[in-house]
């Protein structure tokens, strides 16, 4: 008599097949986890690789994707993508088949970049596939986001617009002890203007802008410039403050 019994095995393939889906996240939980990739200075955006519709898109994910009536791009301008009857499309069409090759590469598991735009107007977003269980929850059913992703979706990392917000180097300014002055010459210095440039935007002495360095450098614990910098390119990437709310 052989140990399996048909029936047996039938009734369990019927029962996993009617298994419920991975635990959802609680409404709150789903709230918090929305108000948390808001606070992230990366735009993040869940799409269909098949479709290339969105399911989720943080606040800056949103605005990387908007574009003005006429077409400039403002918000979403560098981004190289855009948002087309809730479809993700590249802003050149010549761009569209690349970004179709990557999310066919994501939806086979690997890691892209898609690289968009000409010139200074290029950009590079990362497409990162979102691969779960063979059965994976509904979406529509659970809410945006639960404790499964669909094989067929892929997350969109946006670049930084800049190396640190100004809202950033601020706090981080007043957390080491800056002065007014000293925050704003930590600010011009991350942006890659060298001394001389920095006195001539404060009408002072070179003089005084290299003693504000060093009172900086002593403040942060650096011994040059480039460790400054390097401390400063490491922080925690908080967002700017935006009014848009992350699409649920």
């Amino acid at each position: 008599m052989s140990h399996t019994d048909p029936r047996a095995r039938s009734a369990t393939v019927a029962t996993l097949a009617s298994s419920p889906p991975p635990h959802p996240l609680e409404p709150s939980e789903l709230h918090l986890l929305r108000m948390a990739l808001n606070q992230m200075d990366y735009g993040l955006v869940v799409i269909d690789s098949e479709s290339a519709m969105v399911q989720f898109a943080n606040a800056l994910g949103q605005a990387a994707l908007l574009e003005c009536p006429d077409g400039s791009g403002a918000l979403g301008r560098g981004s190289g993508l855009r948002l087309l009857h809730g479809r993700v499309m590249a802003q050149r069409p010549c761009d569209n088949d690349t970004l179709r090759r990557t999310l066919d590469r994501a939806r086979a598991g690997l890691r892209g970049f898609l690289c968009l735009g000409a010139g200074t107007q290029s950009s590079a977003v990362a497409v990162l596939p979102l691969i779960g269980p063979r059965h994976a929850f509904d979406l529509q059913a659970y809410g945006t986001l639960g404790s499964g992703v669909p094989p067929s979706y892929a997350l969109l990392v946006f670049a930084k617009q800049q190396l640190c917000d100004d809202s950033t180097m601020a706090l981080f300014a007043r957390e080491r002890g800056l002065t007014s002055a000293e925050g704003q010459v930590l600010a011009q210095v991350c942006k890659g203007l060298r001394p001389a440039q920095i006195a001539h935007n404060h009408g002072v002495r070179i003089s005084t802008v290299r003693t504000q360095l060093r009172s900086i450098r002593m403040k942060t614990c650096c011994e040059t410039i480039r460790d400054l910098v390097q401390q400063v390119s490491v922080l925690p990437p908080m967002a700017r403050q935006l009014s848009g709310q992350a699409r649920g």
